[in-house]
């Protein structure tokens, strides 16, 4: 008696889908529009539609994704390395005074330094 109880509550539990038998008509057609199998014919109007248009949007979306340009792999770490190899000889050239990195050409090391992080900066805003 408890076996049935038991047997009674799993069925109310379990959602209508998963009660219908995988034979079923619904089901077969439900599976065949998944997976792509169904005619014309079992498909609804609306959801030919709906699919045709998905392909369009699939098709447009891969075709703007061919034009995209990208930058080289060496095209970041270049920018990056050059912005913080200037703010380096900046600070090196501040803290020793002007008389490091290069010594004997004193504040030209400052234009040294900001040129670098100029081109780095230059190159950012190409960046894609």
């Amino acid at each position: 008696m408890e076996d049935e109880e038991e047997a009674r509550e799993k069925e109310a539990e379990t959602p209508e889908a998963e009660k219908k038998e995988e034979g079923s008509p619904e089901f077969d057609r439900v599976n065949a529009l998944l997976h792509q199998d169904a005619s014309s014919q079992d498909v609804p109007a609306s959801i030919r539609r709906l699919m045709e248009r998905q392909e369009d949007n699939d098709k447009r979306i891969k075709k703007a994704i061919k034009k995209t340009k990208t930058n080289p792999k060496w095209f970041v770490p270049v920018f990056a390395a050059l912005l913080v190899i200037g703010l380096a000889w900046v600070v090196v050239n501040y803290v020793t005074s002007g008389q490091y990195p290069i010594p004997g050409i004193r504040n030209w090391n400052l234009l040294i330094g900001f040129g670098l992080m100029l081109i780095g900066f230059v190159m950012t805003m190409w960046w894609k």
